[in-house]
């Protein structure tokens, strides 16, 4: 008798990355789950069965899935599609046999002092820096890397925690401010959360983020997103814009391929930011080994009209679809830019005036009587709008972060005290 089979995805589930699952039914005809510590609490009823089992934990994941295969379902293959479920997910298909990323690229792409030791190693550019978990240690880094400095939880994601110092004491109150934010969230994303990362500074405002689709020893860019970030000193992305003007770029999409190789990813989507330098040479910041957040994906799925999770999906399937990652052409400009509200009591939300002809989603979040902080991180945000041009960009725009302030001082009246400034 044949088993029943399925394709079980991890964090899929989550906010910005639904269409994961219209991917997954591009990419196989099997049934399509999803996990959820508490399923009949947080039934999500798109997918076609919730494991109750927490994402980020591979025991759990395993006593689920060994419960379902003594009634004749089993895996395919487990799927990560964030951060926090990397590690469970490929723990998962080695310990069945289905595959999944080595332990040690895993390891190269959460732990980030163990990553960037890896580009170095390959000679991948990237900016230097020290591990740290005292105050002493992280002054001890600054003599070594030389302000200004960037402190960043080794092991958290989102720019939570990320903070520029200029002076020793900066650097000292940036360090508390970090292990302020992981005490706050670490229990939440199962992380360790211990150590710090002291990081050169690449001193630009030129960021961009590369979908990269990885194979054995092979590796071919998807799309090229620009980056727009929220002022100094954090680092929060305030505006995500597909396709980058870089795109084609060979400096930029080289360097990311090369990254992804130096770290063993060998299969689906990793997320490669990079940083250029005021010579405009590119920088490796960071590479995780899933695909980018931030709704990322569905401007590249509108700008591309193609769905990236069928090839993050299929690639831990086995299929081959380098050629079709390296095939693809985008025909119009897509965007995500996060609404921010000016720091202070938000006292009331005006919706439902016409929106400009380029808005294709609007999503609120704030409403009356919360608290608008400085962007530092994707927690300080008050809602989104995702935007289409049926153009392409031949250099940097401003306009999504134009639209979204234009549309975040329409909506929101603020007063009281303000924050964080």
């Amino acid at each position: 008798m044949q088993p029943n089979e399925y394709v079980l995805l991890l964090g899929a589930d989550q906010y910005l990355r639904e269409r994961a699952f219209s991917g997954a039914k591009q990419a196989v005809d099997l049934p399509v789950w999803a996990a959820a510590e508490d399923a009949v609490r947080r039934l999500n009823r798109t997918f076609d069965h919730m494991l109750s089992a927490d994402p980020k934990d591979s025991e759990s994941l395993l006593g689920a899935i060994r419960a379902h295969s003594a009634r004749g379902w089993h895996p395919r293959v487990v799927v990560p599609l964030n951060d926090w479920t990397v590690d469970s997910a490929n723990t998962v298909n080695r310990v069945l046999g289905l595959g999944g990323l080595d332990a040690t690229a895993v390891t190269n792409a959460r732990n980030k002092h163990v990553m960037k030791q890896a580009l170095l190693a390959a000679g991948v550019p990237t900016p230097l820096s020290r591990l740290v978990e005292s105050e002493q240690e992280l002054l001890d880094a600054v003599e070594a890397v030389g302000l200004p400095v960037v402190i960043k939880p080794y092991d958290f994601g989102g720019s939570g925690g990320v903070v520029l110092a200029t002076t020793r004491e900066e650097a000292v109150a940036g360090l508390a401010e970090s292990k302020g934010v992981i005490a706050q969230y670490r229990s939440s994303f199962n992380i360790v959360g211990d150590k710090y990362l002291v990081e050169q500074f690449i001193d630009s405002d030129d960021e961009a983020s590369v979908e990269v689709l990885c194979g054995a020893g092979r590796a071919q860019v998807l799309a090229v997103t620009e980056k727009y970030l929220s002022p100094r000193p954090w680092f929060a992305e305030v505006a995500h814009l597909v396709p980058s003007h870089r795109t084609g770029d060979p400096a930029v999409t080289g360097l990311a391929e090369r990254a992804c190789t130096a770290l063993g990813i060998d299969r689906g989507l990793a997320h490669v930011e990079i940083k250029f330098a005021a010579d405009g040479s590119p920088w490796v910041i960071e590479v995780a080994a899933r695909p980018g957040g931030d709704g990322i994906m569905d401007q590249v799925e509108r700008a591309y009209s193609l769905n990236p999770y069928r090839l993050h999906i299929g690639s831990y399937l086995g299929h081959g679809l380098l050629d079709v990652a390296a095939g693809a052409v985008p025909t119009r400009t897509s965007a995500i830019a996060f609404l921010k509200a000016s720091p202070g009591r938000i006292q009331d939300v005006l919706d439902g005036k016409p929106l400009p002809p380029e808005v294709r989603s609007i999503n609120i979040s704030a409403k009356r009587g919360d608290l608008s902080h400085a962007a530092k991180n994707w927690s300080t945000r008050e809602g989104l709008v995702e935007l289409e041009w049926d153009e392409l960009f031949g250099e940097k725009t401003q306009l999504p972060v134009i639209v979204a302030k234009e549309l975040s001082d329409q909506i929101f009246v603020t007063g009281g005290a303000a924050v964080d400034e």
